[in-house]
């Protein structure tokens, strides 16, 4: 019988590191799983007890701890993806957490963005006095709100992921759900008039190559350094940033990427096409954003 403890940890915080996890994102993982192992050991659970009705029982357990909803939400996240990479990893046969659902974010209401808002957005950006900055920030606005890319792969886009040819473009998508995509019209535009601005301009003129991220970062007033690259940290300002402009206090990346699962069902993609669109393996939030009756999977 499999047994669940700290070395089975260890070496899922292994595999997922391979996968690009990020350490503050394993750090979390693995102290869920950690206070999972707890519960299992306080009330004498084997793995072939574990089920859907169990987990019921764990959150309630860590309520009675004190534990804020988001992060029982995360932990139940982290449970689900250590059972999946036991199956898919043959040590497991038949995953008995397989259709468990994740909590619902307790302020849903909040993660919807009105289209005029990305407008607001992206008129502020487009008219910053910094051109360079200007034309990064309408990049990556339109790569979080119209394309859905999550934080961790915006940071790792090098600009030999990015592929235009005539008025259309594709990006390549790299991570742990890597793919390659159609990119709107409008951000083509976007990245294609990025990608001018630097080659013109002369902090960065003849720097451009195949392997330089895509997006970069400033220091400095009136942004005079640039620097290629952004870290999480340095992606999280910018779109606080934005989100100032439009009235949006605490803007984050997932908002937007909920913002790009609306915008793609209003242009008639079928769940199916979003999911591989943001390289998600099931429907989850994009249910959220589509009629019930037009749900078949």
């Amino acid at each position: 019988m499999l047994t669940i403890d700290a070395p089975k940890i260890t070496e899922f915080r292994a595999f997922m590191s391979e996968k690009g996890k990020q350490k503050s994102t394993l750090e979390s993982y693995c102290r869920d799983l950690a206070n999972f192992l707890g519960f299992l050991n306080q009330t004498n659970t084997h793995t072939g007890d574990i089920s859907g009705e169990l987990l019921e029982e764990y959150k309630g357990w860590l309520l009675n701890r004190g534990a804020k909803h988001s992060s029982i939400r995360r932990g139940v996240i982290a449970i689900r993806m250590f059972f999946r990479w036991l199956e898919e990893s043959g040590q497991l046969h038949g995953n008995p957490l397989e259709s468990l659902s994740i909590p619902s974010h307790e302020n849903l209401a909040a993660r919807h963005i009105p289209e005029e808002k990305i407008t607001l957005m992206l008129n502020s950006a487009h008219l910053a006095p910094n051109a360079i900055k200007a034309a990064r920030d309408a990049a990556l606005l339109l790569l979080l709100s119209r394309e859905g890319l999550k934080a961790s792969e915006l940071v790792a886009l090098r600009w030999s992921n990015f592929f235009a040819t005539g008025e259309s473009a594709r990006l390549s998508v790299p991570g742990d759900r890597a793919r390659t995509i159609d990119l709107e019209a409008e951000t083509s535009l976007a990245l294609k008039n990025f990608r001018k601005v630097i080659q013109s301009d002369s902090r960065t003129k003849n720097q451009l190559t195949a392997s330089t991220p895509l997006l970069m970062s400033f220091k400095g007033a009136d942004a005079r350094t640039v620097l290629f690259g952004i870290t999480r940290h340095g992606l999280k300002f910018a779109i606080y940033e934005l989100g100032e402009t439009a009235g949006l206090k605490h803007l984050n990346a997932e908002q937007l990427r909920h913002a790009a699962m609306s915008r793609k069902i209003s242009l008639g993609f079928t769940p199916e096409m979003v999911m591989n669109h943001l390289g998600l393996r099931r429907i989850g939030n994009i249910g959220k954003h589509v009629p019930a009756s037009s749900i078949s999977l």
